[in-house]
């Protein structure tokens, strides 16, 4: 029979007492030695075991901080294993973007086990970022990995904040809803304090080889590997170009623009780019250069397309609003490398995590080789998905295709599926958001987004994810023969 060994990794210190609860749950379903709880030890031997199992499949129990970890060990052992994510705790955005949702809702362990059994694997560009306090003194640079996203000043003060008052003061930090509240209160702080106004004057940001110029009323740079920020935050699929509307500023016009307002909204959020995307910079000089590549904001947000998406934001209060809809990201581009110079102090945090940077020269490169991850297949597909992966391994096995071309394949078969699933994300974010804008509106306005919002809500239903849903993925399917 066709059997999926599945290595489980649980942080039991992670949401509370979830991941104790899942810990006991798995290893009544699994065999114990699949089960590997990561405060007991680091995870590299049992990984070294499943590494020689074929099509071995990992299943991380946990937030972002716990798959990076899987995952920089898997790039130690200079292995790959396809990775699925059931969330714990809060944020969670490397989950959001592969199907698994932001956070464990007490779903059946079979279901959840059924769902990795069923999901496709996909693509993860892995980025670092070089810090080089002093050129040419190797004991003022390190080397640091993230998967999400890379910030520097406003959004990163107010994590930085919050850190230093968790380490300085932990009783005042004892449940998810008191953590979010300290965090809105030191954000709000930012906001009279400005402490990072000054960040266009001081920082020069360099994508691609070509000098980006940093707006005026910008306090903060964000540099996105996932289109899911802060848990959720679609800063570029939600984003704007300099000199667009943003939907708060839209929401006033008049009945008479109604159809122009749809027909721009129908082109923003469905349009799907279907051919690889590239641009030659070769030759170009000056402003040239830059419009080329400035062209890359109308691109869509990819994983693993080896280029990072960078947006402008003006402050935590811009940063809030952009969270309720009420605002929008700046998009400055899309690029393969950048650079930063900064001459002053400034705070910066990579996947949540934050700390203080001196003067210093950053360049984010992508790491050369790409993590393994598992997709959740969406419902409504009828394991179509599924099936195709299973056709492309039986023409690899058989020898129809050449394993190249079964990468090949299935990173473009992959590439595809994310574009739809961004079209989707955005087209419920961005419509839930014009939603509660537009009742604040004038003319009638929220009165018609209201309405867009109820006539396609019965199309959307078919990909909203069912907790009662139960699974039939027996112990022998886990097992390891």
């Amino acid at each position: 029979p066709s059997l999926t060994p599945l290595l489980c990794f649980v942080n039991s210190k992670s949401g509370g007492n979830q991941g104790l609860t899942l810990l006991s749950h798995l290893r009544r379903v699994l065999n114990p030695i699949q089960v590997h709880d990561l405060a007991s030890g680091p995870p590299e031997n049992i990984l070294k075991v499943f590494l020689s199992i074929p099509k071995s499949r990992v299943l991380v129990c946990g937030g972002d901080g716990t798959v990076a970890w899987i995952l920089e060990s898997l790039e130690k052992l200079s292995s790959s294993l396809p990775v699925a994510i059931l969330p714990l705790g809060t944020g969670n955005d490397l989950a959001r973007v592969h199907g698994w949702g932001g956070g464990y809702q007490g779903e059946s362990i079979l279901g959840v086990l059924t769902c990795v059994a069923n999901s496709y694997p996909t693509k993860l560009d892995r980025w670092q970022v070089t810090l080089e306090g002093e050129p040419g003194n190797p004991k003022k640079t390190r080397t640091v990995a993230f998967n999400n996203y890379f910030g520097i000043g406003a959004d990163a003060q107010a994590a930085l904040d919050f850190h230093k008052m968790r380490e300085s003061t932990p009783e005042l930090f004892f449940s998810r809803l008191t953590n979010k509240v300290w965090y809105a209160v030191l954000g709000a702080e930012d906001i009279f304090k400005s402490s990072c106004a000054d960040l266009p004057t001081r920082v020069t940001l360099e994508c691609d080889g070509v000098e980006v110029p940093v707006p005026a009323d910008c306090q903060g740079l964000v540099f996105l590997n996932i289109d899911s920020y802060a848990g959720g935050i679609n800063l570029w699929a939600g984003g704007r170009k300099s000199g667009e509307l943003s939907p708060a500023e839209g929401a006033g016009l008049g009945d008479d623009d109604e159809e122009e307002q749809d027909k721009v909204w129908r082109e923003r959020h469905s349009s799907v780019q279907g051919r690889a995307r590239s641009i030659d910079l070769t030759g170009l000089q000056g402003q040239e250069m830059l419009d080329t590549l400035m062209s890359t904001k109308d691109w869509q947000s990819s994983c693993q397309d080896g280029r990072i998406d960078v947006v402008a934001i003006r402050g935590c209060l811009h940063l809030g609003q952009i969270n309720i809809g009420l605002s929008q990201a700046e998009k400055l581009c899309q690029a393969k490398k950048i650079e930063i110079w900064t001459d002053r102090k400034f705070p910066c945090q990579l996947d949540g995590e934050p700390w203080g940077q001196g003067k210093c020269h950053m360049t984010i490169s992508r790491k050369p080789a790409q993590a393994e991850m598992l997709h959740k297949e969406e419902n409504g597909t009828s394991g179509v998905v599924g099936e195709t992966v299973a056709l492309l391994d039986w023409a690899e096995e058989r020898g129809v295709i050449k394993k190249s071309q079964h990468d090949a394949l299935l990173k473009e078969f992959s590439r595809r599926l994310e574009t739809r699933g961004l079209r989707q994300s955005t087209q419920n974010s961005s419509r839930d958001n014009l939603v509660a804008m537009g009742v604040k509106s004038i003319g009638g306005l929220g009165k018609r987004l209201a309405r867009r919002k109820n006539e396609e809500e019965e199309h959307f239903l078919d990909f909203e994810f069912s907790s009662d849903e139960k699974g039939q993925f027996s112990k022998e399917d886990c097992a390891i023969s």
